[in-house]
């Protein structure tokens, strides 16, 4: 894997404290290197900001994974693989250790343990529109179907 999707940043943040690596949930996840306090920013998404047209032209797996709706018609987004980063690997779980505030950014619910993978509740909350998808996050309370 490229180092940049590891560590690095495009457009978005991922803290110094974690790292992409396999993940049982989807492919590759973010993971802790070291302990990570409750209330620390992980992670903040970012990419280029897009209408809903241009996001209707994109391939699939970028207008679905890795568009985040603004604002109604405006996205951010990135367009190819080249733009991802370690951010874009953050998995879905229906029971997250990590929380999303003001859109983009992403903080610890609680303490997290060294090799523990950062994940986020990506439906909470949503109105049940988008593409609905199976989850795949293997905890006790998964709702087996959300929405992206």
């Amino acid at each position: 894997m490229d180092d940049n999707l590891l560590t690095g940043r495009i457009y978005g943040y991922t803290s110094p404290l974690t790292k992409v690596q396999y993940s049982k949930i989807d492919k590759y996840g973010l993971f802790a290197t070291k302990s990570i306090s409750k209330g620390t920013v992980v992670a903040a998404w970012g990419g280029k900001i897009r209408t809903s047209e241009e996001i209707k032209k994109l391939r699939s797996k970028f207008s679905t994974n890795y568009a985040l709706q603004l604002y109604p018609g405006f996205y951010i987004a990135e367009t190819n693989t080249k733009e991802l980063d370690a951010a874009d690997f953050i998995n879905h779980s229906c029971e997250p250790n990590c929380k999303i505030v003001n859109l983009l950014i992403m903080i610890t619910k609680r303490k997290i343990g060294v090799g523990e993978e950062l994940t986020a509740d990506f439906d909470e909350g949503s109105p049940k529109i988008g593409r609905r998808t199976k989850c795949l996050c293997g905890s006790v309370h998964c709702r087996k179907i959300v929405y992206f």
